[in-house]
């Protein structure tokens, strides 16, 4: 009788463990897979301000007035192209968020965008002439087809599109250059290279001597000090549709191109940042959290705006103390 109890019990302790060993073996799975495919999301800058960081702008879609700004800014620049394809700036969020990079200021008084870059994944391996094959015009590279490429396939390079100081006192302030060097350093230990769409303001094409620095536009300047070298002249590669004279930047394009060096670092200097990693489980479990946090923020204040029966209300009182105020002083006149 023992014995059949005993092993009715060793049979049951058995059943235990082998479901806490596999418990135990798929909670290592997930970590291990939760690891694997941790991702850079934002730094924070540590040089300037410890109130700097740079995020990406899928992280900020719950951040509706700086969306807002960067809206604005990015029309105001760049008209027709300020959205690269898409309708508004909602719809490049969902297309491109995770490889657009925005430079926040969060402190007491609030969130606010200070610059932005927005960038497109390719798998050209920074040849220039491959990159003009593959996306002929500036239409190409920002077709919808070009977007979900980059975010299921990804690629050796990083072509940067456009780069937007959006504070204006802040514009000559370094802000363009810290976001630049910052995002180099954020990038994919995969993306060997990143190629820019600069346009050409201020000059013609046909003046610009890729072999003398002393021709270039201030842009090409920006990213030559940054260690970016000329690589290919593109004429009409970024035609606006409508107006031309609404533009505010040069159709004619010059590919600047940045690449690793042997040990894998960018020619432009790292900033003192702190990189912030998080797995797929971990970056869904955050948001969720601060959409919590902003929904909770709003219903406080819903409870303390006041209806507008309340404020009909309100108003009928003043007017009815008001009108009281105006017989009494007419009374006092009579008299």
């Amino acid at each position: 009788m023992k014995s059949k109890l005993g092993n009715n019990t060793l049979k049951a302790l058995s059943g235990r463990r082998g479901v806490f060993f596999a418990a135990s073996a798929a909670a290592v799975a997930a970590s291990a897979w939760e690891i694997e495919h941790r991702k850079v999301r934002r730094a924070d800058l540590t040089d300037e301000d410890s109130d700097l960081r740079v995020e990406k702008l899928s992280d900020l879609r719950y951040e509706a007035a700086v969306l807002d700004a960067i809206a604005a800014s990015l029309s105001d620049e760049w008209g027709e192209f300020a959205f690269l394809g898409c309708k508004d700036l909602r719809e490049m969020l969902r297309r491109a968020g995770d490889t657009i990079f925005v430079v926040v200021e969060r402190d007491a008084s609030g969130v606010s965008a200070r610059g932005i870059v927005q960038t497109i994944l390719a798998d050209v391996h920074g040849d220039a002439a491959l990159f003009q094959e593959t996306y002929p015009d500036f239409a190409t590279l920002t077709s919808p087809e070009s977007w979900k490429r980059s975010r299921s396939k990804g690629g050796d390079t990083a072509v940067m599109l456009q780069i937007t100081t959006l504070v204006q006192s802040k514009r000559g302030a370094g802000v363009g250059s810290l976001l630049r060097n910052a995002v180099l350093n954020m990038l994919e230990g995969r993306v060997a290279y990143a190629l820019t769409t600069t346009p050409v303001d201020g000059a013609a094409l046909a003046d610009i001597n890729v072999e003398d620095p002393k021709t270039y536009t201030p842009a090409m300047r920006f990213h030559a000090r940054g260690g970016a070298a000329p690589a290919r002249t593109l004429p009409g590669y970024k035609l606006p549709s409508g107006d031309t004279e609404a533009n505010k930047h040069g159709s004619d394009v010059v590919v600047m191109r940045y690449a690793r060096d042997e040990t894998g670092d960018w020619p432009s200097p790292r900033p003192g940042m702190r990189l912030r990693s998080m797995g797929p489980m971990q970056l869904r479990a955050a948001r969720t959290l601060r959409r919590l946090k902003l929904r909770t923020r709003s219903a406080r204040l819903a409870r303390f705006r006041p209806s507008t029966r309340m404020l009909g209300g309100l108003k009928k009182r003043a007017t009815s103390i008001f009108h009281r105020g105006d017989d009494a002083d007419a009374i006092a006149t009579a008299a």
